[in-house]
């Protein structure tokens, strides 16, 4: 686990999708939320330790040194997210060739204004505080799948980090 202070853990954060829609059963949607997690990482310069997207919600682990960047929260790292990979979705399924969760995303607004919504409001965060706590969250968030009947085992899952414990060695 990386250096943390009294202020700096690990997270474990779950979002759903609205309504529990079940979204990210496309790959391309699935494809959109996976790079997204990973541009982010890379912007805010976080750490994603670990991540599966379910078809209704993602699970992710995230750590970010407080000390370095005492600006950056938790509530900034996943509004970030989900507002791009919604944006991204949006346009996708409105300009694509897929309507497929056209009429799953309206809400009803005004009759001259739509408003449309992919993932619910808020997310669930958890403060991974010890080695073992992380080992559990990531063994918990990357059997998901094979519980769900989406996969076999856990390598064989397509959108989880599982593979590039694997694969690559160390992660970072």
């Amino acid at each position: 686990m990386p250096k943390s202070s009294d202020n700096s853990y690990a997270h474990f954060v779950t979002t759903k999708t609205y309504h529990q829609n079940p979204y990210f059963s496309d790959d391309i949607l699935a494809g959109i939320m996976k790079e997204e997690l990973e541009f982010y990482a890379g912007k805010y310069s976080f750490s994603l330790l670990g991540y599966v997207v379910m078809p209704d919600h993602l699970h992710l682990i995230c750590w970010r040194d407080i000390d370095e960047k005492p600006d950056l929260t938790i509530s900034r790292i996943m509004n970030s997210i989900k507002a791009m990979t919604s944006k991204r979705v949006k346009r996708y399924l409105f300009y694509g060739q897929n309507s497929h969760y056209l009429d799953s995303l309206t809400d009803v607004g005004q009759a001259t204004q739509r408003h449309f919504r992919l993932l619910q409001a808020g997310f669930y965060d958890f403060n991974i505080y010890s080695e073992s706590k992380l080992a559990e969250k990531l063994n918990y968030m990357h059997v998901n799948p094979v519980k769900a009947g989406l996969a076999t085992t856990r390598n064989n899952y397509h959108w989880s980090s599982h593979k590039s414990y694997f694969t690559k060695g160390t992660r970072n």
